[in-house]
């Protein structure tokens, strides 16, 4: 019987940005190396190095000042979250093979991460989109979730009248296109897994300009 194995993140959390940072790079260039076997990682590879090099900068310009620590916490949390994006994508295409999980960068293990559904999302902020009349969503982040989804209303006390415009995408993908100018959109947000779907965030609203 073949066994099969799992990527794995040692990492409990983004608290130790420096390890984040030296897990990121050993990632990042094991993906770019292999990219025949890794085609199309969402996040992007660009996005993933932009993100690597500003928290590398601010780790070699740390002063010990707040603001500083404020920005290395934040910049560490973005590189761990791209991660764990990344920890899902690679056993989608490892299908449970060391050999492949082993050119990502990642570490294999034939214990898998248990998951369970996620809990509820909560909406950080959100503001106006890279296009015209959109809005982009940012979430805090759900433990065991590695995908998301949207839903927007505007008549927010009618449970019914929520629609689904953006499924299953990554927590840096959540941007709703095409809304009404001037038009209060009510948004909310749910985190899933392979498991399921976890409980929606509280609506907020957002008028696009």
């Amino acid at each position: 019987m073949k066994t099969s194995y799992y990527a794995v993140l040692h990492l409990n959390s983004s608290e130790d940005a420096l390890s984040v940072l030296l897990v990121g790079g050993r990632v990042l260039l094991s993906l770019r190396t292999n990219s025949a076997k890794f085609p199309n990682p969402d996040p992007s590879l660009d996005e993933f190095a932009a993100a690597l090099n500003l928290l590398d900068s601010n780790l070699k310009l740390n002063d010990g000042g707040n603001n500083v620590k404020f920005s290395i916490a934040d910049e560490s949390q973005t590189v761990y979250d791209y991660l764990k994006d990344y920890l899902s994508y690679v056993n989608k295409v490892a299908k449970g093979d060391r050999t492949i999980i082993n050119l990502s960068g990642f570490d294999s293990n034939i214990d898998a991460v248990v998951h369970s559904i996620p809990l509820k999302t909560v909406i950080k902020r959100i503001v106006n989109g890279s296009t015209e009349h959109s809005a982009k969503i940012f979430v805090y982040p759900v433990d065991q979730a590695d995908r998301y989804k949207v839903e927007v209303t505007t008549t927010p006390l009618d449970p019914k009248s929520f629609n689904l415009v953006i499924n299953s995408v990554s927590r840096n993908n959540l941007e709703v296109p095409a809304l009404v100018r001037a038009e209060e959109t009510f948004m909310r947000v749910a985190a899933g897994n392979t498991h399921g779907w976890g409980p929606f965030s509280d609506f907020v609203g957002f008028v696009p300009q």
